[in-house]
């Protein structure tokens, strides 16, 4: 049955949209979610910031915990099916990765800013994103829609605990400790990689609160300045790291650790030497 909607999708296939879809799924991806969260995090929220990536690191975690414990096989090879951007397609299918990451960081956004015009951008890109994986050939139906469900209901979870719990460090270690089982029992790559992206965001929060509390409320060209080294520096650590360090599980966590803590605890301490609006206080 999955596969005739997979087939019937396809059945549209055209060079345009192969190229918008291949589009599309990007929205779900690395590639686009690191960017947007640092200028929501450097330069517009950082309380907004903080939750999202809360909201987007924990979805990390169960996805790929999920992933290991079903196994489910991708529709890749099946017969009928051309599947593109396989290398995007890591590990198991189900639940869909980029339909899940997509539900947790647009709908974080659009949970926390409650504006009508940012709900209605953020559901059409979870859909996209999420109808993206199907026509790409590398998902099935249920892959999709679990993974967009279990993404917004992270997202309104972790906005409900992010409200009502005070001190957010113990939420995010418990969080933390939750998982751990998870990566030893049979942790993929994957799952090692979010754990470790996880850990960094952990450690960096807070080092940023205890030792920096950076303001978001400078100027535009500050901010604008911090936003662009941020994003060169933090996108060479992860292609540099990636080059230098053996290809060993102990090795992803440690480069996706380095990263994420780079980028939340470490990184705004160069605030002050960058933002004038700070350093004349």
């Amino acid at each position: 049955m999955e596969l005739e909607i997979l087939r019937g999708i396809q059945s549209i296939a055209n060079p345009f949209f192969d190229f918008i879809f291949q589009l599309f799924t990007v929205f779900g991806e690395e590639l686009i979610i690191i960017p947007f969260l640092t200028i929501i995090y450097w330069g517009y929220d950082k309380k907004l910031g903080e939750y999202v990536g809360f909201s987007v690191f924990t979805s990390l975690l169960l996805n790929n915990s999920m992933k290991d414990i079903f196994k489910f096989k991708r529709p890749i090879g099946e017969e009928g099916i051309r599947s593109l951007r396989v290398n995007t397609a890591t590990g198991y299918s189900f639940p869909s990765g980029h339909s899940q990451g997509a539900a947790a960081f647009y709908g974080s956004v659009a949970l926390y800013l409650r504006k009508k015009f940012i709900y209605i951008i953020s559901f059409a890109v979870m859909f996209l994103v999420g109808f993206s994986r199907l026509y790409l050939g590398v998902h099935y139906p249920k892959d999709v829609l679990v993974g967009l469900v279990i993404g917004f209901f992270i997202a309104c979870i972790s906005l409900k605990l992010f409200n009502s719990v005070k001190n957010r460090n113990i939420l995010y270690i418990i969080v933390f400790l939750i998982f751990i089982p998870f990566v030893f029992f049979e942790g993929s790559r994957d799952l090692i990689k979010s754990f470790g992206s996880y850990a960094g965001f952990i450690l960096g929060i807070f080092i940023e609160k205890k030792y920096i509390n950076f303001s978001n409320k400078t100027n535009i060209m500050s901010r604008i300045i911090r936003i662009l080294i941020g994003l060169v520096i933090v996108f060479a650590l992860k292609i540099g790291l990636k080059m230098i360090f053996p290809d060993k599980s102990f090795f992803d966590f440690l480069r996706y650790f380095i990263m994420v803590l780079f980028g939340i605890g470490i990184y705004p301490i160069v605030f002050k030497k960058i933002d004038f609006s700070e350093r004349n206080k």
